[in-house]
């Protein structure tokens, strides 16, 4: 028995549910409850960059790609047209492509849109009251804005690519 197969396709479904699940409970439940909570939103979005939410999650993103871009090799035959023209192949190419695009946004727009609401916001709680004040807090709510909206278009995505891969044995 061939182990790498086995060792590749249980690292992709383990990372790949991490991925999807994290980002769809994130996108449904916790972004919109640390904005209902207001302020005391923010000290979730810093306790989950101290435990390094933002550099875990592209790494189990890529190991989640880089397994399944050689999963989807071997089941080609080496990325054969044929294969991928039937309804199983061209599945598992969209549910591919969905992830792939789902992780070039993250990584591309939401990452470092939080990344800097990490920095801006607590510089902004130092600030005294003013014009300073108020553009850096107005900086922050625009980019929280922009880290809602592309993490509602991540987790769609990869909900897309879940579909594609756990319906194409059937197509």
């Amino acid at each position: 028995m061939d182990f790498v197969p086995l060792l590749l396709r249980v690292v992709h479904i383990v990372c790949g549910v991490y991925w999807a699940g994290a980002l769809l409970f994130v996108a449904t439940f916790l972004e919109p409850s640390m904005r209902a909570a207001g302020p005391d939103g923010a000290k979730v979005m810093s306790a989950m960059m101290q435990r390094r939410f933002l550099d875990v999650m592209p790494v189990i993103a890529l190991l989640t790609i880089l397994t399944g871009v050689d999963l989807y090799r071997r089941a080609s035959g080496g990325f054969n047209p044929a294969w991928i023209h039937t309804g199983y192949g061209m599945s598992m190419t969209l549910g591919a492509l969905a992830a792939i695009v789902a992780f070039t946004i993250g990584v591309g727009v939401m990452r470092p849109a939080a990344k800097r609401v990490s920095r801006l916001a607590p510089a902004a709680q130092q600030l005294p009251a003013g014009p300073d004040r108020d553009a850096t807090l107005a900086e922050v709510q625009r980019l929280r804005g922009r880290m809602a909206v592309t993490g509602r278009w991540v987790a769609s995505l990869l909900g897309l690519a879940v579909i594609g891969m756990a319906a194409a044995r059937y197509l």
